[in-house]
């Protein structure tokens, strides 16, 4: 059996400098050995600066502060805690507001008829961390079948949303990465998906089957259907491959989400086997297990680490994370490729993302309707020139 054990992608690998290590350390969850190391941390010269501008950049600013009041804060600064303790309040703030818009257009979906499913975000929030004010977010995302699109939109137009792009609606419009909205008042933005516009999934999603097994989480007072953890964890690996796992936050909540006592394993990876993402679910668990340490059960890190080609794009994300750098179109191509099992399937799916339209595309080039089969030419020579 091949030995895996020689290409570990945790912190111990990596240049990492002790801001860098206590960051991984407050983010990582409840039940991380990795948790035990943050008081020591704090005691070290501590370049507090940069793990306040480490934390806002990787959106985990929230957890740091956690952490630290629990765990460090005799051996933290005073000034550093009120900083974290400032961008927490805000947070919460602003969580609280989003949470309040997000009930009222789930309830009103509801009301309606319409399968409207929240994701990410809010109830990510409180599935994951169990604390609303602990995750950031900024808009609020919803997944329905593109059957359903008209009637959503309809739906929030009469709650005040706008879409950005109202020609979308039209018979015939181009598919975009997803459907936006904008309250004028309040400013809220709102992010619909549909089977369709997932396009990073390896084939559009089924999602009848996550529908059917969605489960009720208790949001600002009001109770919420959303996807369970085990369709989510497939869910949370195809974004966070879509965009190159460029933020902490992402793997924070696999990690922390995996961590629930009653996660059903045997569920979980059956569902990312049958959408075809296993690779992309490999990847998130190495993630969050060698750099956060998350409670992951032995057999489905074995699984992982026996995949070779998710133990190399698992090592080639995690040199970016803390230390983000600009991607060639053609390491862009060769990850889209190995995201996917199969030399075949992955040249499949890197060409078909490398050819399909986005809102980029429309923008740098408008072409009427009819003239849109143009743009699985002019999108790679965009993607090249970037």
């Amino acid at each position: 059996m091949e030995n895996v054990a020689q290409d570990s992608v945790g912190p111990a690998s990596l240049p990492l400098q002790p801001a860098h290590r206590l960051l991984l350390a407050c983010a990582a969850p409840p039940d991380s050995p990795r948790r035990r190391q943050i008081a020591g941390l704090c005691e070290t010269g501590m370049d507090w600066p940069l793990l306040l501008e480490t934390a806002r950049a990787q959106r985990v600013e929230a957890l740091c502060y956690a952490a630290l009041r629990e765990l460090g804060q005799a051996a933290a600064p005073g000034e550093a805690i009120a900083a974290f303790r400032a961008d927490a309040l805000a947070l919460a703030g602003r969580n609280l507001q989003l949470a309040a818009k997000l009930t009222e257009i789930a309830e009103a979906a509801a009301r309606a008829g319409i399968a409207l499913v929240p994701y990410k975000g809010a109830v990510l929030a409180e599935m994951a961390y169990g604390n609303l004010g602990l995750r950031e977010f900024v808009d609020l995302d919803f997944i329905l079948p593109q059957r359903d699109l008209s009637g959503a939109w309809e739906l929030l137009e009469s709650l005040g949303y706008l879409a950005r792009n109202p020609a979308l609606a039209q018979a015939g419009a181009p598919i975009p990465g997803e459907y936006v909205f904008r309250q004028e008042k309040s400013g809220v933005q709102v992010e619909l998906h549909t089977e369709l516009t997932l396009r990073h999934f390896p084939s559009p999603p089924e999602l009848a089957p996550l529908v059917a097994a969605r489960q009720p989480v208790a949001l600002a007072g009001r109770r919420v259907l959303t996807f369970s953890r085990e369709d989510t964890l497939t869910l949370l690996a195809v974004h966070g491959a879509k965009d190159f796992w460029e933020t902490l936050l992402w793997i924070c909540d696999v990690a922390w989400m995996v961590a629930a006592p009653n996660f059903d394993w045997q569920a979980a990876l059956e569902r990312a086997d049958g959408m075809r993402c296993r690779r992309m679910v490999n990847v998130a668990l190495l993630l969050a297990g060698e750099l956060l340490e998350a409670g992951i059960p032995a057999p489905a890190m074995a699984a992982a680490q026996a995949d070779r080609v998710a133990r190399a794009q698992t090592r080639w994300l995690t040199a970016r994370i803390l230390a983000p750098r600009p991607i060639s179109p053609l390491e862009q191509l060769r990850y889209r490729m190995r995201m996917v099992s199969g030399f075949l399937p992955g040249i499949r799916y890197a060409a078909r993302l490398a050819t399909t339209p986005a809102a980029d595309d429309w923008n740098t080039v408008p072409l009427p309707n009819r003239f849109g089969f143009a743009y699985a030419l002019l999108r790679p020579l965009r993607l090249l020139r970037k």
